[in-house]
């Protein structure tokens, strides 16, 4: 962060003409203390001096990613003995990629696929580009927390023994760890395949105490590794139980993704995988450590960790990130943390959540527990916002039929009674109210109108995409 601000001060100095916008925007940022993703914050676990020297493509001493026989061949088999999977693929298009891959590898047009309703919207794009047709497990709150429970999982797989894979979302954002046995177990015997959104967990193989999905019955799951891991934004991996399966999985990629990947981010990923295969361990106990510093720093001024008493739904939670219930709502004590250089990942209702970047230096989270001890938590201002549907809304088109077929946009107010070609809901928590092919309904729209422009997504400068039918 120093160097960053000195390289400022030079360049005001030399009384450079040359606009450099997002490069100031960019160093901006990196003096404040990061609770957020990458999960790097700031930090390279490797020794790179000049990234755009090793920035090429694919000639004739690199590889080639959709048919990698060299470096990124072995690298992608280091990373799945790591993470204990049959094959892993690299991703340049964030776990995003792999949700769409997982989904559409083992479903085809007019097939059955059962998703949690609070899924990544990358899950309903999946059906859109795949034709798939979801069936939805509903979300549960408890004590403000969104959550799918066991029992409704098995209960809808019950229900739709057609459907060709059941997709899990683990780790939340909360940090909150389903229980995945049962499920698993059901699935072999209804011969479907369990898909795993792990975007969150990409430390799980090397966190001590919680397990990855793919030692846990998954057939499929995807990791994030910038979220957790000391690698660039827009990093992922894709694993596989059945290394068979890697050219279902290509076959996608090559039509989805980009001609032209980044050896950056190859480069990122094997240079976060070598960090945690010498020093993760290590580097995890001191992440829990840090994080326990700021919850009780925290705590110490009137904010309590909700995690402990949302157990008892039945749900783990991973304590390297800090889950803080604020009596003045989680968006007040992430704007007073903001105004103070520190910045957290998320505000929910009343619920704020900060991650513990993997190079978290002693020094800045110093800076973080200060924060804290600089305010303290207020009075009861927030109340629980309503943020599910008391009832999901009826499908009556596929997504792909809403989605690409003919569409107007429509004044939201306008907008109930209408069939939805894009989802809408409110953001955090980004679970959908509707998604393509399903009514708008009354309660939809007034929810969406209480959230605000910046507080919902889907909704264009008040305008609904709906369906022209």
């Amino acid at each position: 962060r120093l160097i960053y601000a000195r390289r400022s001060l030079q360049r005001k100095e030399a009384k450079v003409m040359a606009e450099h916008v997002v490069r100031d925007m960019l160093e901006k940022a990196a003096l404040r203390t990061s609770c957020h993703m990458p999960g790097h914050g700031g930090h390279a676990p490797c020794d790179i001096s000049d990234f755009f020297a090793l920035d090429t493509t694919e000639i004739s001493v690199t590889d080639d990613f959709y048919g990698a026989s060299g470096a990124l061949k072995e690298a992608q088999e280091k990373y799945s003995r790591a993470a204990g999977a049959g094959c892993s693929l690299f991703l340049h298009n964030g776990s995003t990629q792999g949700i769409h891959a997982m989904l559409e590898m083992y479903a085809g047009e007019g097939d059955t696929v059962i998703l949690p309703r609070n899924c990544h919207l990358s899950a309903v794009q999946a059906c859109i580009l795949g034709g798939l047709k979801p069936v939805w497990i509903p979300v549960r709150t408890f004590e403000g927390y969104p959550y799918v429970s066991v029992r409704d999982v098995l209960d809808t797989m019950q229900a739709h023994p057609e459907a060709r894979s059941v997709l899990l979302t683990r780790p939340d954002y909360f940090g909150g760890c389903m229980p995945m046995e049962e499920t698993a177990r059901m699935a072999g015997q209804l011969g479907m395949k369990v898909l795993v959104d792990e975007a969150h967990g990409a430390h799980l193989p090397w966190h001590g105490r919680l397990r990855s999905a793919g030692s846990l019955g998954a057939d499929a799951w995807v990791q994030s590794a910038h979220k957790t891991l000391p690698a660039l934004t827009g990093t992922a991996v894709l694993h596989l139980r059945d290394a068979d399966d890697g050219w279902r999985a290509m076959r996608i990629l090559r039509r989805e993704q980009t001609s032209s990947p980044s050896f950056l981010f190859m480069l990122s990923l094997d240079e976060a995988r070598a960090y945690m295969e010498e020093k993760g361990e290590e580097a995890e106990k001191r992440r829990k450590r840090l994080a326990g510093q700021i919850r009780r720093a925290a705590c110490r001024m009137g904010y309590t960790d909700p995690t402990e008493q949302w157990k008892a739904c039945g749900y783990d939670f991973d304590e390297d990130r800090v889950v803080l219930k604020a009596p003045e709502g989680g968006k007040m004590l992430l704007k007073k943390l903001e105004e103070m250089g520190v910045d957290p990942e998320m505000a929910m209702g009343s619920f704020a959540v900060l991650l513990v970047p993997l190079l978290q230096s002693d020094e800045e989270n110093r800076i973080v527990c200060e924060a804290f001890e600089k305010t303290g938590a207020q009075e009861e201002t927030c109340g629980e916002p309503e943020m599910l549907p008391v009832r999901l809304p009826e499908q009556v088109l596929l997504p792909r039929a809403a989605a690409c077929g003919p569409v107007e946009r429509v004044p939201l107010d306008r907008a109930a009674g209408r069939i939805a070609a894009d989802c809408a809901g409110c953001y955090p928590p980004g679970i959908p109210l509707v998604v393509p092919g399903e009514y708008i309904t009354e309660e939809t729209v007034r929810r969406l109108n209480q959230a605000g422009a910046s507080g919902r997504f889907g909704i264009y400068e008040g305008m609904m995409l709906c369906a022209a039918v």
